[in-house]
């Protein structure tokens, strides 16, 4: 969600981010309803091979799009700086990614 709604405000500004937002909120409550069957038939071996399948194809998506954005976002040294040290506190510390995203603006705003 965090993706759709920073890519949605690099099309389109702050419209752009609220209707990327909506428009994957929207998607994303379906599938809630869903888990619960998936959750109730976990035990099936099809539907084990099919989470495993999807969940491969969206850690395969989640790291396109992870390259696409790091080619548009980190452009000189500050942002680099950012990168890494933001995927420094995330392996070490865990720490949740809206966290991260707030205080990466921050220093982005103090460094420009």
């Amino acid at each position: 969600m965090i993706s759709a709604t920073f890519i949605g405000y690099l099309v389109g500004g702050l419209v752009g981010a609220l209707v990327a937002t909506l428009a994957i909120l929207h998607a994303h409550l379906p599938g809630r309803r869903r888990a619960r069957w998936f959750i109730g038939h976990r035990d099936n071996a099809q539907v084990k091979a099919f989470v495993k399948g999807a969940t491969a194809a969206a850690a395969g998506a989640i790291a396109g799009a992870t390259v696409i954005l790091t080619r548009q976002a980190v452009v000189d040294v500050p942002t680099g700086v950012i990168a890494v040290l933001a995927l420094a506190i995330l392996l070490r510390f865990k720490v949740r990614e809206p966290y991260i995203v707030a205080a990466g603006a921050v220093a982005g705003l103090l460094l420009h």
